[in-house]
């Protein structure tokens, strides 16, 4: 059989899903052409198509050296080393594909792929509209494209490219939940189930689907779907991740209905997945709370540049995840001169590169002169620009930056700073019960979770005590309560005249990403203060960890 029939042939059977078959038919082809980076690269796409990195690894790094200008193999590298998470090598790879072939379309699309998982959606879109560029009626690159958008924060723009996905290959489980996706974040439920069912009636057992369909809280879940879920855990045939996402949405299914025992259950085998999959370091964790608290001491405070950026327009929402944030927001975007920029990942971008300086962050903000500092505030606010360049205010409700309330009072001492707090074992649980996320990495062990919170809360007593009379106390259960007293002090706090439509939040119309998406949409109920108790039983690890906050309430800081 001559090389190229032979590859044809291999590279067919690839398509077909037999991996095994064109592997041996390449390592046949290498004992008559044993320097054929094409045969070495197919039995690395076999590997790889069998998820075994490391090997695939040696055959595309075998490949490269025969042929080190082939873009594509270095694309392959690339795969693997996305893959493997090593984000930083992928991106150079990709990288050096598309400056020997710029219009290498995979690398193009894995480039941004890279840009989206390291949180940095602003540089992935420049790629993605190349990519719809090159592949115009791909259903493929218009889903990718709106998930991107929908990351940006820009709902409008992502709905209607997830519906040209679906326009474009309606067949195509991606495109349906990309669509499904932007229209949970733009609140219509009804639809997004639509799509959940479509991709359902040809998958029946799509654990991603399933998984968003029982998390819905619109309407009845057929009872073949809930046994679709059940018998995909008892099988064998799920990835720890799918297994993981569909025990925690069964469990926030059963835990709707008021089921707690078994939502328990399934809570907790989920969790347990998800924590063999990404452990958390409590102990590196506190370290770095006291490596913040040893910086921004008051003293070295007083050493730093004072008054860098005196603008107003940010609006700084933090605290503890689930701990009413996504509601503070709601409610301000409801405000005629707000807009909502959701969870911005730039004030973190910013702390990281403090680092440059030759000193890791937090340390390296001391060798930052005025000029640095000013420039570092100048970006920021031109990411505000980016979301609106109207607003008078523009919020930032990343929950994580109460990490950095001693850079940003740095950049900008005259923004507002809010922060949110929530009993903290009704906060724990809801964390615990949104731990398939990312950022939640901590909250998939109850014991890690609770001295997580206590972290949290020490770091905060801190601010409070270097940065009095700078940062709004907003209780939860006092919003609930006595809820127009709460958002008049929120709108008073952040310079804004009353305006009715912030009592009316849940008529706003705007694109929520986070996993209250469906509670901003409600009037304000009571139902979820003191949620915990129905777990109580459960929660012994979690109450013992967090023993030395549970009676620390302050009445000083008790404001709303």
């Amino acid at each position: 059989m001559e090389l190229a029939a032979g590859l044809a042939s291999a590279h067919r059977l690839l398509a077909a899903g037999k991996s095994d078959g064109a592997i041996e038919a390449c390592r046949s082809l290498l004992a008559s052409w044993p320097d054929s980076a094409d045969a070495l690269r197919c039995i690395g796409l076999g590997l790889l198509q069998k998820q075994q990195l490391a090997e695939a690894e040696q055959y595309f790094l075998r490949a490269s050296r025969l042929a080190p200008t082939s873009a594509s193999i270095l694309n392959d590298l690339g795969i693997v080393r996305l893959r493997r998470h090593a984000h930083a090598e992928a991106l150079g790879l990709f990288e050096r594909a598309l400056e020997l072939d710029p219009q290498h379309v995979d690398a193009i699309g894995n480039l941004a792929i890279a840009y989206s998982e390291m949180k940095q959606p602003d540089l992935a879109q420049p790629l993605l509209s190349r990519l719809i560029a090159a592949r115009p009626f791909s259903g493929s690159a218009y889903a990718r494209a709106a998930r991107n958008r929908l990351a940006l924060g820009d709902a409008g723009p992502g709905l209607e490219l997830a519906r040209r996905a679906v326009r474009n290959a309606p067949e195509l489980v991606e495109a349906r939940l990309a669509l499904a996706a932007a229209l949970e974040i733009t609140g219509r439920f009804r639809q997004a189930k639509f799509q959940y069912l479509c991709v359902l009636d040809t998958a029946p057992h799509h654990p991603g689907a399933l998984a968003s369909l029982l998390s819905l809280r619109q309407g009845n879940i057929e009872v073949r779907h809930l046994q679709a879920a059940r018998r995909a855990i008892d099988s064998s045939n799920l990835t720890p991740e799918e297994d993981a996402q569909l025990n925690l949405a069964l469990a926030r299914y059963h835990d709707y209905r008021g089921e707690y025992d078994t939502a328990f259950v399934h809570l907790e085998r989920g969790n347990i997945l998800v924590s063999r999959r990404r452990e958390f370091d409590v102990a590196l964790f506190a370290q770095a709370i006291d490596s913040l608290i040893t910086t921004f001491s008051a003293e070295s405070m007083r050493g730093l540049p004072a008054g860098v950026n005196m603008s107003r327009r940010p609006i700084f929402i933090v605290g503890m995840p689930r701990s009413g944030t996504t509601l503070v927001e709601q409610i301000l975007a409801s405000h005629s001169s707000v807009v909502a920029g959701g969870e911005l990942a730039t004030m973190a971008n910013l702390a990281a590169d403090v680092s440059t300086s030759g000193e890791p962050y937090p340390m390296g903000i001391r060798r930052l002169d005025r000029v640095a500092l000013e420039r570092l505030a100048t970006r920021y606010l031109e990411r505000l620009e980016s979301i609106s360049d109207t607003a008078q205010r523009v919020t930032d409700k990343m929950p994580f930056n109460f990490l950095h309330i001693g850079l940003l009072a740095v950049l900008f001492p005259e923004a507002r700073v809010i922060h949110c707090r929530r009993d903290a074992i009704d906060t724990c649980l809801s964390c615990h019960f949104t731990s398939f996320s990312d950022d939640l990495k901590f909250a998939s062990d109850l014991t890690s979770l609770g001295r997580y919170y206590v972290e949290y809360r020490r770091l905060m007593d801190h601010w409070f005590a270097v940065l009095p009379g700078r940062i709004l106390d907003l209780d939860y259960e006092q919003v609930v309560a006595r809820t127009e007293n709460s958002v008049k002090l929120l709108l008073e706090w952040c310079d804004l005249e009353f305006e009715p439509a912030c009592l009316r939040f849940h008529r706003t119309v705007r694109g929520v990403h986070t996993p209250s998406r469906w509670q901003v949409r409600q009037p304000i109920y009571s139902h979820s203060v003191g949620r915990w108790r129905a777990y109580r039983g459960h929660l012994q690890p979690l109450l013992a960890a967090l023993e030395p906050v549970l009676d620390a309430r302050p009445d000083r800081r008790d404001t709303a």
